[in-house]
């Protein structure tokens, strides 16, 4: 995959979101819990939400747009990989929303890489600049509600 112009980037990042969100809602209607679907519900309005914001970029706004200078460890990174089943914990739902977040940010920044060009590289690091921001809020969903009450 080599990205070319911006237009190839926002194509990639709106099928992205939108698969994202088609996997959130599937699994919203085959979650057997109440907090499950819920969770899964929210987590697919973000997606909704972020595909909005991807197709409405403007090139100079983004190509100005401050990249996220926070540590990129994350909880994800240490987490076992959860398949999706219809029975998923509350636990588990989290934590593959994190794997998921977490596979997109990487694969924005790995996109970076593949291009040469500095403006399609500086919008695919706010991708992931916005990728790494939805894995930080649910970690700390994870944090608060996992870790510390088991």
């Amino acid at each position: 995959m080599k990205f070319v112009t911006l237009e190839d980037i926002i194509k990639f990042a709106v099928e992205r979101e939108d698969t994202a969100y088609k996997l959130y809602k599937r699994a919203a209607e085959l979650s057997t819990s109440i907090s499950s679907k819920k969770m899964f519900e929210e987590l697919a309005q973000e997606e909704a939400t972020h595909k909005d914001v991807f197709v409405k970029i403007d090139e100079d706004k983004a190509e100005n747009h401050k990249l996220c200078t926070l540590p990129e460890s994350s909880i994800a990174q240490y987490l076992a990989d959860v398949p999706f089943r219809a029975d998923l914990t509350y636990s588990e739902i989290l934590a593959f929303a994190l794997k998921t977040e977490e596979n997109a940010y990487q694969l924005y920044k790995a996109a970076a890489g593949m291009t040469d060009d500095p403006k399609l590289q500086k919008v695919l690091m706010n991708f992931a600049d916005v990728e790494l921001g939805h894995r930080r809020k649910i970690e700390a969903i994870y944090e608060e509600r996992v870790l510390t009450e088991g």
